[in-house]
């Protein structure tokens, strides 16, 4: 049985999510607690030691983020709540187990419940360090500094600066790390360029994305191509050219 507590300031939004729990998971879940801010969240969580919080970002007294920088170890899982912020929500995909947008629709909760039976026990040895880079990430200036890329074997912390690119390959995505370290995840290439885009990366063709702080050069040509940090060269798509070269000219 997944022990779980809700923390949301809004009553009703506490009732609605532990009556849809309580109808559709009622064998597998047990609300042991709620919490209606940061401070009571906390004494829920010390208190019943919980596998999963279901939190909610903005409260009246703090947020989410304030109450996971309070807690000195995060040994269970997180679901974030949330009516807000479209941007940090793509990010959660990547840092925190999952995520449901106000107002909670049981399909949602159903499907990042299941997930979760799935895959809580091989998940909760690595969450401590995935949310702790959340709260990094996404602190009060907004910007990513790091990523968490999973992989068969768990998950690496790669600062975003060190990225040099992202290949794509089918369903799958290679990382190229600027200490020649290479990282295959199953997400594909277009789930990262939506998290990225904003954050300095471009996707300069079909199948490559490219950290534009380690551009070196722009080569025209037959085939226009640039020249990356590492040596490597690589096409730039005619379609996607000018849109490239307004990032730097």
């Amino acid at each position: 049985m997944i022990r779980a507590i809700i923390i949301d300031d809004e009553q009703r939004a506490r009732k609605l999510l532990r009556n849809l729990v309580e109808q559709g998971f009622s064998d597998s879940i047990e609300i042991v607690a709620e919490g209606d801010d940061v401070d009571t969240g906390i004494v829920a969580i010390k208190k019943h030691q919980p596998d999963l919080v279901f939190l909610d970002i903005k409260m009246h007294k703090g947020s989410g983020f304030d109450l996971l920088q309070e807690l000195k170890d995060v040994n269970f899982e997180v679901i974030f709540v949330t009516a807000y912020d479209q941007y940090a929500v793509k990010a959660f995909q990547f840092s925190a187990f999952g995520y449901l947008m106000k107002p909670i629709k049981s399909r949602d909760l159903n499907s990042v419940v299941d997930k979760l039976k799935n895959h809580i026990d091989s998940l909760k040895d690595g969450v401590n360090k995935r949310l702790k880079v959340l709260v990094e990430n996404y602190g009060d200036d907004r910007l990513m500094k790091k990523l968490v890329i999973t992989n068969k074997e768990g998950f690496r912390v790669s600062n975003i600066e060190d990225i040099i690119r992202l290949e794509g390959d089918g369903n799958y995505t290679n990382f190229v790390i600027e200490d020649g370290l290479k990282i295959m995840t199953s997400k594909s290439l277009g789930e990262y360029e939506e998290l990225l885009n904003e954050h300095g990366f471009f996707r300069i063709h079909q199948s490559t994305i490219v950290n534009l702080r380690h551009v070196n050069g722009f080569i025209k040509g037959s085939g226009d191509k640039v020249e990356m940090s590492d040596g490597e060269t690589f096409n730039v798509s005619r379609h996607r050219k000018p849109a490239f070269l307004k990032r730097f000219l």
